[in-house]
C-alpha cells in the first residue's frame, strides 16, 4: 500500500511540475511563483488528506452500492 501511495504522489507531483513548466514555457512573460515552505508543507498535506478522503469515499459508496444490491 505504501509503495501505491508512493507511486501516486511521484505521479501528481511529476504532472503538476510539468504542466507548470510547460505554462512557463509556452509564455515567457509568466513569472514563475515560488511557493514558501510552510505553504508547501501545507499544500502537501492537504493534497494527502484530499486524496484520501477522495479514495475513502470511493471504497464505501462501492461497498454501499454491493450490500444494497446483494439484497435484491
Amino acid at each position: 500500500m505504501k509503495k501505491l501511495f508512493k507511486k501516486l504522489f511521484q505521479k501528481v507531483i511529476k504532472k503538476a511540475v510539468s504542466k507548470s513548466v510547460s505554462d512557463v514555457v509556452s509564455n515567457p512573460e509568466v513569472e514563475p511563483e515560488v511557493v514558501p515552505g510552510d505553504d508547501a508543507k501545507k499544500n502537501l498535506w492537504k493534497l494527502i488528506l484530499q486524496t484520501l478522503i477522495s479514495i475513502l469515499t470511493a471504497i464505501l459508496t462501492a461497498l454501499g452500492t454491493t450490500s444494497c444490491m446483494g439484497l435484491h
